[in-house]
């Protein structure tokens, strides 16, 4: 950090800010520049380019998502083919 860098002060729940200064020490730096890594990340294009997205989903909740599209979807389609069906 530099002499022109901000401070400023955050309130966080408690539980947070321990896996802050766990993912912290992990990554070997101080929670704050934990906390700066995290928050640049968040803003970066490229980081959007690398991973396709901002955030991370893990598989379970992709397969939830992706059986609730289908679900969607069939619904649709069956709604549309009943349309026909009057014609």
């Amino acid at each position: 950090m530099t002499s022109e860098d901000i401070q400023t002060n955050l309130r966080l729940p408690a539980n947070l800010k321990a896996k802050l200064r766990r993912a912290a020490e992990a990554n070997k730096r101080s929670t704050n520049a934990e906390v700066v890594a995290r928050l640049e990340a968040s803003f970066s294009v490229s980081n959007v380019a690398e991973t396709g997205s901002t955030v991370a989903i893990d598989e379970h909740t992709l397969d939830l998502f992706a059986e609730k599209v289908g679900d969607v979807v069939g619904m649709v389609l069956d709604e549309r083919e009943r349309k026909r069906g009057r014609r």
